[in-house]
């Protein structure tokens, strides 16, 4: 699949919008190289004719001398300006997305969204984000074509942050090249999450630095705990889209500020360029930076087997998620700090979704492995107590957990749902599987359901390999 990166794993390089420590709305998101461009123009870029364009290029000029020594990192050539229009934002990530997320990408993803309760059947995983990032795009630098697209009037402070912002990824791209790390590689979600963080983390915090500089103080100076609320009083203003999305959408730049400044303390921005020379291979390393520094690795986990049940069922997308992902979805059910404590000492983990050849009937299978077998009996029990939610519409009928007699017995739990299959937990010693379905993507009850003896004795096969 052509640079099928995992969408649920917050990895499209789109562009949207988080609130900073000033209140500006911020854009602050690459685009990814393989794009189709807006429409071309008769003019170009630096036409005499046009005055708008001529006073942008010098804009960008005097901001990127600015953040360039405000990051420690010099432009090795000037930066192309052009200025776009809503239409022509539009259609830049409409082609976006069909180039980075194929239609079977984007189809698995609205699945597995669906199959674990977080959206409705009518949910379009296309058309929402379209309609968000055209709303919201206030510019965005592209690596391929080496030009930063401003859209709309940029005025005041939320010019200048902005510029500020894409013009770190454009010294980014002149130093490390984007387009190579964020390149595709099979099960590479989680490390491209990463590297996309480290990317958001970076160019924000310098953003913050060339804001506050005028008055002595840089972005280390700014408590964490205010950029915590600040995501989440964003999140509550975004309504144009699941919950689940817009915390995927926002984690890169708060999560990546947190690593970044972290960095800094101990080594100012000679430590981010270091990380950028040897990037963060899992989420996990980017949330735990003593993990990045140790570096220690993700563990290779087996791809889920496909349920026997169900033969008619073949894989159709398969990816790692990360320990970003996995706090991410307990967050649709449960506090924050608990869900980030079931995530951690996560080892690794392969997602896999299974379809008929009509994309009508689909099941996930999701292997998860912990360092230890406290964080997986950790991980079960939330898991556990999130799962009577995992359902639109009807309560779900939740059989009892058998609890385990020691860290060798199996821990488990299943859910008849109406609508979405069943979905069932099972925990071996340290690792974690989780089951989900058949279901219909439109919500209908599927024919034939295998109900929840068949799809836990799957999810047991999950745990075991």
């Amino acid at each position: 699949m052509k640079r099928a990166r995992s969408l649920l794993a917050a990895s499209l390089c789109l562009a949207t919008t988080v609130s900073c420590a000033s209140g500006s709305a911020v854009e602050v998101a690459p685009a990814p190289p393989a794009v189709a461009p807006p429409p071309a123009r008769a003019a170009s870029t630096h036409s005499e004719e046009d005055p708008k364009e001529r006073a942008l290029q010098g804009r960008l000029a005097s901001a990127l001398d600015y953040v360039s020594r405000i990051r420690s990192l010099p432009a090795t050539s000037e930066v192309k300006g052009r200025l776009i229009g809503r239409a022509e934002i539009e259609t830049f990530i409409q082609g976006e997305l069909d180039s980075d997320a194929p239609p079977d990408v984007l189809e698995a993803t609205t699945a597995i969204l669906y199959g674990f309760g977080t959206v409705d059947a009518s949910f379009d995983y296309r058309a929402t984000i379209v309609k968000l990032m055209t709303s919201q795009l206030l510019g965005f630098y592209d690596p391929k074509r080496k030009t930063f697209f401003v859209g709309g009037d940029l005025s005041g402070d939320e010019a200048d942050v902005t510029l500020w912002h894409e013009l770190v990824h454009a010294l980014q791209d002149q130093h490390y090249d984007l387009s190579h790390l964020t390149e595709y590689a099979v099960d590479g979600g989680d490390r491209q999450s990463a590297v996309h963080a480290l990317a958001e983390g970076d160019a924000t915090s310098a953003m913050l630095d060339a804001m506050l500089s005028p008055r002595g103080s840089t972005a280390l100076d700014v408590p964490e705990s205010l950029f915590q609320a600040q995501s989440v009083l964003g999140a509550a203003a975004v309504t144009e889209a699941p919950p689940v999305l817009v915390r995927s959408l926002l984690a890169p730049y708060i999560d990546g500020l947190s690593f970044t400044n972290a960095l800094r303390r101990q080594g100012g921005f000679a430590a981010v360029d270091a990380a950028w020379r040897t990037p963060p291979a899992s989420t996990e390393q980017l949330l735990h930076p003593a993990k990045f520094l140790s570096r220690e690795a993700p563990l290779i986990v087996p791809l889920p087997s496909a349920p026997s049940f169900a033969p008619e069922l073949t894989e159709r997308f398969h990816d790692v998620m990360g320990e970003q992902m996995v706090r991410l979805l307990l967050e649709e059910w449960l506090p924050a700090r608990t869900a980030a404590a079931a995530a951690s000492d996560w080892g690794g983990d392969r997602l896999s979704a299974f379809a008929d050849d009509a994309r009508q009937r689909w099941a996930v299978g999701w292997h998860l492995r912990y360092d230890n077998v406290a964080a997986a009996e950790r991980a079960f029990d939330a898991f556990a107590r999130a799962a009577p939610s995992m359902e639109r519409g009807s309560k779900a009928t939740v059989a009892a957990p058998t609890a385990a007699k020691g860290p060798r017995a199996p821990a488990k739990l299943c859910l008849q749902r109406h609508g979405q299959g069943a979905l069932a937990l099972v925990r071996r010693q340290a690792d974690l599987a989780v089951a989900v379905g058949p279901f219909s993507r439109g919500g209908a009850a599927v024919p034939g359901d295998p109900g929840c003896a068949l799809v836990q004795a799957w999810a047991e096969t999950i745990a075991s390999q």
